[in-house]
């Protein structure tokens, strides 16, 4: 079974990359078809909110509404200081434009050609297009719940950072034996260095729109900290990979072991072909952890921190989960880590 799923899941990940292809060539292509027609494709609704110094664009694409976990974000934002743009990647209703307008200072409507990404570039182009060079730029989709808790304090910490870039985990992926670090790019933030210079705009304004989820992650999520790096520009993060490596290989509670190790045997079949012949010959949790010490290291186990066990992700002080992660979420729940949450997160989190 495990050699199926194995195979499966190569298969899947060659077909993804075969349906990539076409995109490396069509993506410029794209952004002018959709650049040419902006002006009829896009609606622009100014909000009540006024403009400030530092603007957090949030992107959306709305099912049956908005969620009460995606005012409660704007609302945070607000209280931050920050004046907010939504942009959607589908139509909105009528009664939904207006809630937002009411806590917005811009409500952004676009067909979704690029994704998250194509969102956050129209964000852009638009602030920059009515006259409105934020000091400091947040980026942000609605695949997080963020903040969990009324009373966090990450984008104070992400104001005071010094990394041209940074977001909330700083991701690292190996090629020809070097580990090559990006930002990941469901939260985003940019210096006032980077956001004041010519090269900020140009990323955006030539961006490719790729709608193909394979290379948008290799292209533009790894690409656009890779581009802004070589060019003198610094990352960083809340959480990074080395620490995540680290915390594990330190961890002496063997409970807490116990606890990922069956998660993550749950949430990952290539994972759980390494961890559960050795949970099966009844192996402490330490002993399992320092015998696989190398492909921790490597990040072929437990590659994916942002999906880990909900407990040791809160704990490394990451300020957000997935939404749709619904195995991590029913685990939180279930251990009562979501006492003192947002209400409108715990809800969504207990439906």
């Amino acid at each position: 079974m495990a050699l199926f799923l194995k195979v499966r899941k190569e298969l899947g990940r060659w077909r993804s990359k075969l349906s990539s292809v076409p995109w490396m060539f069509l993506g410029s292509v794209r952004r002018r078809d959709y650049d040419s027609g902006r002006p009829h494709s896009v609606r622009i609704t100014l909000g009540k909110q006024p403009i400030a110094d530092d603007v957090a664009i949030l992107v959306i694409f709305p099912r049956g509404g908005i969620a009460g976990s995606t005012l409660a974000t704007l609302a945070h934002f607000a209280r931050n200081g920050m004046a907010c743009v939504v942009v959607s990647n589908a139509p909105l209703r009528e009664e939904d434009r207006e809630t937002l307008g009411a806590v917005t200072h811009l409500v952004i409507e676009r067909p979704n050609a690029g994704y998250d990404f194509g969102g956050f570039r129209e964000g852009i182009l638009t602030l920059f297009e009515r006259g409105v060079k934020p000091r400091m730029l947040f980026l942000m989709n609605d695949s997080l719940w963020f903040p969990l808790r009324p009373d966090c304090d990450a984008l104070a910490r992400c104001r005071e950072a010094t990394e041209d870039i940074f977001g909330f985990h700083l991701n690292g992926v190996a090629r020809w034996g070097l580990r090559r670090d990006y930002v990941q790019s469901y939260f985003l933030r940019f210096s006032p260095r980077l956001v004041a210079s010519a090269d900020f705009l140009a990323f955006w304004r030539d961006m490719p729109l790729i709608d193909n989820k394979h290379l948008v992650v290799r292209r533009l999520e790894r690409g656009l900290s890779r581009h802004f790096a070589r060019r003198g520009y610094t990352l960083g993060a809340l959480v990074h990979w080395r620490d995540v490596i680290d915390r594990l290989l330190a961890l002496d509670d063997p409970d807490k072991l116990a606890r990922l190790f069956a998660y993550q045997c749950r949430l990952n079949p290539k994972e759980a072909a390494m961890l559960q012949p050795l949970l099966d010959k009844g192996w402490s949790p330490l002993r399992i952890r320092d015998a696989l010490a190398g492909p921790i290291r490597a990040k072929r186990l437990f590659a994916s921190f942002p999906m880990m066990h909900p407990e040791f992700v809160l704990e490394l002080g990451m300020p957000a989960l997935k939404r749709k992660l619904t195995i991590q979420y029913r685990e939180l729940v279930r251990l009562g880590l979501d006492e003192g949450f947002e209400p409108a997160v715990r809800a969504e989190m207990r439906l």
